[in-house]
């Protein structure tokens, strides 16, 4: 027989504790609990909770919930800003979920209800009761044990107001613990992304390249954290990478760069995403080539240059292999194709110093901001044939000797972005310049 629910007050040092470790199974779950909470005060708008509608979904929840109990000895879900943390780690939703997250988080808030807590095995009464809040003639408030005529036996809801007032207490008294978590998590999911990059690649490598779709969960958490972990993010970019694994990195220090770059240029949320869908896989041709090529010191010969100019055609043909064809897919070929290609033609004068470009063609500016990112972090990472050139002077190649394969304007602000003067490089005048047309 099970025991009654019991959902009980969250641990007051536990609400600050963002940034445990990844669990897949445990994160099937939330998702699950997530998502069955969001169908029930979904439906208790329009039915009573008593209606036989709830039968089926109060008995799956009442399943994920003591699934939840019987793993983990506990369960505490929280909802923080945007995102729910079940037992201190994060949720990641799906990203066609996360509208149904928000709604769910309104609803919960708009009720004062700040999450569950739980260390018992639930019952569909319980659960029932729980939704009893939600209901579309309900105006009664909530106290810790729900609602005065259906009280949650063995069950405390969490305050949203407590929470708030709890979470706004402790960034104002340690205004750098939660700063230190997700600096954890940040490295967690660059980490992730290095291991996924990696099996891709391995994939590429054998002719049957594997779906990148579930990548974009990925590039999601890069362009969430990004928005608050600017400087953490990017420090990440400086980890050493051996010979071997340099271009899993630099695939991943692209993404991340051009999503934080794209940050600042003001692209929206959903063009990050696409933005740094399309770097994390921009030089995936180049796993195809023999590693004797892609170690080799001295001089290309005219038949090694053929197979390089090659690697893009093979990071699209990989592209195009995926199923179905859309918009998205669209750009990432046209943006794959076109980061290759130089911005302009210099003309040089006697001295052989560039006075002028002249513009080839009208790229986009996805193209352009890859562009720059991958020469960046190609010049300061340690090839081969040479040692990693320091953030100034690879700068300094950009803007003079290189300067005719990126957009100008969008090279200054790069320099910005990546914290870096751009008076040490760029005349008075220069500075000054503006960003139009972007």
């Amino acid at each position: 027989m099970d025991t009654p629910l019991k959902v009980t007050q969250a641990q007051e040092e536990n609400l600050g504790e963002f940034g445990r470790g990844y669990s897949e199974k445990l994160q099937t779950l939330a998702r699950g609990l997530v998502s069955g909470l969001y169908m029930l005060i979904r439906s208790v708008k329009m039915y009573d909770p008593e209606n036989s509608v709830f039968e089926k979904p109060l008995l799956q929840l009442q399943d994920i919930v003591n699934q939840i109990i019987s793993k983990e000895g506990r369960l505490e879900l929280v909802g923080v800003k945007d995102s729910f943390y079940l037992n201190n780690m994060l949720v990641k939703v799906d990203l066609n979920s996360i509208d149904n997250q928000r709604y769910l988080l309104g609803e919960m808030r708009a009720k004062d209800v700040g999450g569950i807590s739980l260390n018992k095995l639930v019952t569909v009464p319980d659960l029932k009761n729980f939704i009893w809040i939600f209901s579309k003639d309900q105006s009664a408030s909530v106290d810790e044990e729900g609602l005065a005529g259906r009280k949650l036996l063995n069950m405390k809801v969490t305050r949203f107001s407590k929470l708030k007032e709890k979470l706004n207490r402790d960034e104002l008294a340690n205004p750098d613990a939660q700063k230190v978590d997700r600096k954890k998590y940040a490295m967690t999911v660059y980490s992730r992304a290095v291991f996924f990059l990696t099996k891709y690649l391995e994939s590429v490598q054998a002719g049957k390249p594997m779906n990148t779709a579930k990548a974009l969960r990925i590039v999601q958490d890069f362009v969430d954290i990004s928005y608050e972990q600017k400087t953490h993010f990017l420090g990440m970019t400086t980890l050493k990478k051996s010979e071997v694994d340099y271009l899993v990195y630099h695939q991943v220090n692209v993404c991340l760069m051009s999503v934080v770059f794209g940050m600042e240029l003001g692209l929206t949320k959903a063009q990050l995403r696409d933005l740094g869908y399309t770097a994390l896989f921009h030089d995936a041709g180049m796993a195809t080539l023999p590693e004797e090529l892609s170690t080799k010191k001295g001089a290309l010969s005219s038949e090694e240059k053929a197979l390089i100019q090659k690697a893009p055609l093979i990071s699209i043909r990989n592209i195009l292999m995926e199923k179905g064809f859309t918009r998205s897919t669209l750009l990432r070929v046209v943006t794959t194709f076109e980061h290759k290609a130089d911005f302009g033609t210099a003309v040089r004068d006697g001295r052989g110093n560039i006075e002028m470009i002249i513009p080839k063609t009208n790229l986009g500016v996805y193209a352009k901001i890859l562009a720059i990112c991958d020469a960046y972090d190609a010049l300061t990472s340690r090839r081969p044939y040479r040692d990693a050139y320091g953030p100034e002077v690879a700068l300094m190649l950009m803007w003079t000797e290189m300067r005719h394969k990126f957009d100008p304007e969008l090279l200054q602000v790069f320099m910005r972005v990546m914290a870096i003067q751009p008076v040490k490089v760029l005349s008075r005048r220069q500075q000054s310049m503006t960003l139009g047309g972007v």
